[in-house]
């Protein structure tokens, strides 16, 4: 029988409520804003929301590993897509706003990411 895989460590459980938590900010304080002008910026935010139950449930700390990164690299696709997407230095503020929260989704992802692979390199190192 094989092992059962490794569950997040407490640094990316964290990460994952900090992402969920950027989230919820940034839905209200900024994509809520903006849908009252541009009904059609809610449709971008759509997958933002399966991502964001994601990252609920990592936070809880029963995904696996392999859950936790499939979720952190497409969330690291949703957030770079955004910010090409949304990236206008004229645009504004709660737009330039939402750029930097798409930002902070990147270096949160990117921290993940970096957390998850140094964990298997340590994993796999011969004792």
């Amino acid at each position: 029988m094989l092992p059962a895989p490794p569950k997040p460590s407490r640094l990316g459980r964290a990460l994952a409520a900090a992402q969920a938590a950027k989230e919820t900010l940034s839905f209200l304080l900024l994509v809520l804003p903006l849908a009252l002008e541009s009904p059609l910026v809610l449709v971008s935010a759509l997958p933002g929301l399966g991502l964001y139950l994601l990252h609920l449930y990592l936070a809880s700390g029963r995904a696996s590993r392999v859950l936790a990164v499939a979720t952190w690299v497409l969330t690291l696709a949703d957030e770079l897509w955004a910010v090409l997407l949304y990236h206008d230095l004229g645009a504004p503020l709660a737009a330039r706003r939402l750029h930097l929260s798409h930002c902070l989704g990147i270096g949160l992802s990117l921290l993940a990411l970096a957390e998850l692979a140094a964990r298997w390199a340590r994993r796999r190192r011969p004792a």
